[in-house]
């Protein structure tokens, strides 16, 4: 990415496995979720089960306190190169925004953590009620049936606005996105993906390394 295309670039960015090592979710899953969570998540990897649906039921399974996983989440790790992502993009002029299947209450968290207080974030919702766990999700859109949240859509709306995309990953959760983004920069599951339908996507070990191919 050279400097002449450097004010219409925007960089949306996966967070489960992407920003953190290792994913969040299956992390509260195992602390926190019943026996039927699995069947669910199973389901959803074999393109069975909505993401609202494993939400949904793996939730309805757990009986643990916000304090609770938000101690758990105190111990997740993120790239260590990430904070200086963040201001390689502010420096460069590219608008940063993280895309998640997953739930924006641990991504602010996790972020908050580490002094990342003001990045959008597109991502299903939760709310803790004295009754249970209520989800919701604001970026559901039918072009996208399976996913809680539709990176395409999101992805249309920047291109919409003028700017090219480029779309940072590692998941199943990806896929849908990898065809609409103008650039993409994938590992683990996703780059396998790419690879096997011949998407264009340029490999990444980590945001270390992200960071020097951009400069380069």
């Amino acid at each position: 990415m050279n400097g002449r295309q450097r004010n219409s670039i925007a960089v949306l960015c996966d967070f489960d496995g992407t920003i953190t090592i290792g994913g969040v979710m299956d992390l509260l899953y195992k602390e926190f979720a019943g026996p039927p969570c699995w069947d669910l998540v199973q389901g959803w990897i074999r393109g069975e089960v909505t993401t609202p649906q494993e939400l949904q039921g793996c939730f309805a399974s757990m009986k643990a306190t916000r304090g609770q996983m938000e101690a758990l989440l105190d111990t997740v790790r993120i790239d260590p190169s990430f904070p200086e992502f963040v201001q390689f993009c502010r420096r460069q002029g590219y608008p940063l925004a993280i895309l998640s299947d997953g739930l924006e209450w641990y991504i602010r968290y996790i972020l908050g953590r580490h002094g990342i207080l003001d990045l959008p974030i597109y991502a299903n919702e939760i709310r803790f009620l004295p009754e249970g766990y209520q989800i919701s999700t604001p970026w559901y859109d039918p072009l996208t049936p399976r996913r809680g949240v539709s990176k395409p859509s999101i992805i249309a709306r920047y291109k919409n606005m003028g700017s090219k995309v480029v779309f940072v990953g590692d998941g199943l959760s990806d896929i849908e996105a990898v065809s609409v983004a103008d650039q993409v920069y994938a590992r683990d599951e996703l780059l396998e993906y790419c690879q096997e339908k011949g998407i264009p996507a340029i490999g990444f070990a980590d945001m270390g390394e992200l960071i020097a191919k951009w400069k380069a």
